[in-house]
């Protein structure tokens, strides 16, 4: 069981590593549509429709763009989040600028941009990136627990995806 224990930490670690990309590709700037799905999902919930912009990417350190995302419902905006992705000094690194002085530290692994943090009780993994035509972000929440030497684990509560394709000029 150990050595199974420690072959999950070396995949993990040997995955951590950083990329050699370290800027986002300029295709991700624009805006994007799509529908927002939830596991689980509730029987009857109405579709929630998602609209992200990206503005022009930032390039070098200090430089920020529009990371703006919008939830509507029967044609009613419901959430907007208005955020900023930030370009930070270490390869691939970012932080999105939540405002209200919350900033989450993101990195580009890859292709993908992978940001981790708690909120109250929760561990949420937000993963975004560009497959083919489509522009992918789930975040998956699960219930956070103490630190403890070796493995600790923790029970995914629920997925949040949307699948987007750029919108037509």
């Amino acid at each position: 069981m150990r050595s199974v224990g420690m072959r999950l930490i070396l995949a993990a670690t040997l995955a951590a590593l950083p990329a050699s990309a370290g800027a986002l590709d300029p295709s991700w700037t624009g805006t994007w549509r799509g529908t927002l799905e939830n596991y689980p999902g509730k029987p009857g919930a109405e579709t929630v429709d998602v609209e992200f912009e990206a503005g022009p990417l930032p390039e070098k350190e200090g430089d920020c763009a529009t990371w703006r995302t919008r939830y509507s419902s029967g044609g009613v905006v419901r959430h907007l989040k208005d955020y900023r992705l930030c370009r930070l000094a270490g390869e691939g690194e970012y932080v999105v600028d939540e405002g209200d002085g919350i900033k989450l530290p993101t990195r580009l692994l890859g292709d993908t941009l992978y940001s981790i943090f708690k909120f109250d009780n929760h561990l949420l993994t937000v993963i975004t990136r560009k497959r083919g035509d489509a522009l992918e972000q789930e975040i998956v929440s699960a219930d956070d627990q103490p630190a403890a030497k070796g493995v600790v684990t923790l029970h995914p509560r629920s997925v949040q995806r949307a699948r987007l394709f750029r919108a037509q000029p």
